[in-house]
């Protein structure tokens, strides 16, 4: 992954990254972590990292993930999709904010609007990108 991967990356989406993301990308490009689980107060179980997207890499990276998604309107544009959990749920980041969000994709209500679905199915979970990587544990924590 090159530098210019990450501001085609930007281009596409219209925002500039937090300077901690483009960081992690531009070391790992995606991949798989050793500490997978983040843990919140407010869930019973915690959340599993299946994989951080790649920015480079076809088939599914973060930028084909982030337009198939948005166009579809599962998700918001301000929500990057850069990881997701073994049931296909999405770890966002918003590009406004800067917080991470867990993003379920099985949940759909018919009554509700496109955006109100959207809504529902965001849960904010760490203020920013740092925190939530350096607050994924093991296994056996």
């Amino acid at each position: 992954m090159t530098l210019a991967d990450l501001e085609a990356l930007e281009s596409a989406i219209g925002a500039r990254l937090p300077r901690s993301f483009r960081e992690h990308y531009t070391k790992y490009n995606g991949g798989v972590p050793e500490r997978a689980y983040w843990v919140s107060d407010d869930r019973d179980e915690p959340l599993e990292v299946a994989a951080f997207k790649s920015i480079s890499d076809a088939p599914s990276n973060l930028l084909l993930t982030y337009q198939t998604m948005v166009k579809k309107q599962v998700i918001p544009c301000h929500l990057l999709p850069f990881a997701n959990d073994w049931g296909g749920s999405f770890f966002c980041l918003n590009v406004d904010s800067g917080s991470v969000s867990y993003f379920t994709t099985d949940s759909f209500r018919s009554e509700l609007s496109m955006q109100e679905n959207q809504a529902e199915a965001e849960k904010i979970i760490c203020t920013n990108f740092v925190r939530f990587v350096q607050g994924l544990v093991g296994e056996a924590d």
